[in-house]
């Protein structure tokens, strides 16, 4: 009972696949034109806007190198590492699957276990704070012209129309309903704080909800089901990967002579994706492509729950054993 409470999100993910899959019926009559997806999406990042912590922006601003160094690797590092190294897996991973690694390397971060994992480690959590919050505002702009570019440069490029199309519909159901979630600090910000257990919660049950929209759209692809059974390999990379990018990540970080608490927040910020903010994104990206858009995801279901796993066990030891030094 006790797995079960601390992992549901988890289990969610695998339940909402498997529904999606046996009854996409009832997915896809339930989200008939997309109006129930839209309003989960509105409503999530409203909450998001609700608790994102933008003081932080202003109070963590001393610290330019470091929020340089992070960024440039979220946005820049991450996608260049996941796009060459890829090129060597061309023959194994599908078009589709590849797609979805681009999809997920572009990605903002988490906010939540960042900074639950940098300060139970020791680390800078304004500068955590800082930057997650940023990357997840820059991400709903960037991410997608990273996307595109790198979609383009393999050949998938999407017309220049659709792409604005893109960027403004997540201006529309992203951008103003975390302003108006910031907005609403000024009122419900203690509220929020109070209740921050369950909006997360909230939070993740229209992720699942998302999910389960969209399997049930790719549900009928044969080429979905056909992906589906050839991730073993694409999740053996993903997995090596995030490890190599902690590395790096790292010893970039030692490189330039930052301090122990800062290389802490790189190590816990830099390398992560976000599967709150990841999954209403590609699946706005997606959207006039709905037969790609659950192979799309299947690399970002993996690698949140991976890291969060990796990260687990490396604030452990960071704490017990003093494993980065002054």
């Amino acid at each position: 009972m006790a797995f079960i409470k601390r992992s549901w999100f988890i289990l969610g993910i695998i339940i909402v696949l498997l529904l999606g899959i046996l009854i996409s019926d009832v997915g896809i009559t339930m989200n008939r034109g997309s109006v129930f997806s839209t309003a989960l999406v509105v409503l999530l990042f409203f909450i998001t806007g609700l608790k994102l912590p933008v003081e932080s922006i202003r109070t963590g601003l001393k610290d330019i190198r470091v929020h340089i160094y992070i960024q440039f690797f979220i946005f820049g590092v991450v996608p260049l590492y996941f796009y060459f190294t890829s090129m060597f897996f061309k023959d194994i991973f599908t078009p589709q699957i590849l797609i979805g690694i681009y999809a997920l390397c572009c990605l903002p971060v988490t906010i939540s276990s960042c900074i639950v994992f940098t300060q139970s480690a020791g680390g800078n959590v304004v500068a955590t704070m800082f930057n997650a919050a940023f990357a997840n505002i820059l991400g709903v702009i960037v991410s997608p012209l990273i996307l595109s570019l790198m979609l383009n440069t393999s050949g998938d490029a999407l017309p220049a129309s659709e792409l604005f199309g893109i960027v403004k519909k997540l201006v529309l159901m992203m951008i103003l309903p975390i302003a108006a979630g910031q907005v609403s600090r000024r009122w419900l910000g203690v509220f929020a704080a109070s209740r921050n257990k369950q909006l997360s919660v909230l939070s993740n049950i229209s992720i699942l909800l998302i999910l389960f929209f969209a399997f049930s759209k790719s549900a009928g692809d044969p080429d979905f089901t056909g992906n589906l059974s050839l991730m073993a390999v694409p999740y053996i990379y993903l997995a090596v990967s995030f490890i190599i990018l902690l590395l790096l990540a790292s010893g970039g970080a030692a490189l330039l002579g930052f301090r122990r608490e800062d290389r802490i927040t790189v190590l816990f910020t830099a390398p992560q994706k976000t599967l709150a903010m990841g999954v209403p994104l590609l699946s706005t990206f997606f959207a006039s492509q709905p037969e790609l858009l659950g192979t799309a995801l299947l690399p970002l279901i993996f690698y949140h729950p991976w890291q969060l796993f990796v990260s687990g066990i490396l604030q452990e030891i960071i704490k017990k054993r003093n494993f980065i030094s002054e």
